[in-house]
């Protein structure tokens, strides 16, 4: 045990590290020094008075991080439709469904109306239900076909 404290390299404050190359990074946390658990129920609502603090300081709670909206004095001034972008508009209708989608695609109902997003999403949902009609068709079950649905028709 001598001899090979002897080779150990001598780290900050005359602290003996065990590996000399990382010495300086080389961080112990104080585990033993954390509080005891107190014996008894375990997940009981104890009120022991370290929970969060509250702060009264009106300028403290303006400069709080999460609500970002604390800090501005007054509200934005909502602006008349034509002054937003077309696309957000969009956003606001609901999203074709798989069967609207299939009807279009597959039998070629309002084609011409579909754009390269319905396509995309159309392709997407064609290959999650068919993954999932072939898992249904494949596992061990007391039915031997499954028919083809579209759910949402």
């Amino acid at each position: 045990m001598k001899q090979c404290l002897k080779k150990v390299v001598v780290g900050r404050q005359g602290v003996a590290a065990a590996f000399g190359i990382h010495a300086r990074s080389l961080f112990l946390s104080r585990g033993m020094l954390a509080p005891k658990v107190k014996p008894g129920k375990k997940g009981q609502d104890k009120k022991d008075g370290r929970g969060g603090e509250t702060t009264e300081n009106k300028e403290e709670q303006k400069a709080h991080i999460f609500n970002i909206y604390n800090t501005v004095e007054k509200d934005h001034e909502i602006l008349p439709d034509h002054a937003y972008p077309k696309w957000l508009w969009d956003l606001e209708k609901p999203m074709k469904s798989y069967g609207e989608l299939a009807l279009m695609f597959l039998y070629g109902k309002n084609v011409e109306k579909a754009t390269a997003d319905d396509y995309h999403r159309f392709r997407r949902l064609h290959n999650k239900n068919l993954i999932k009609l072939n898992n249904m068709r494949l596992k061990k079950s007391k039915r031997s076909t499954v028919k083809p649905v579209f759910w949402d028709l």
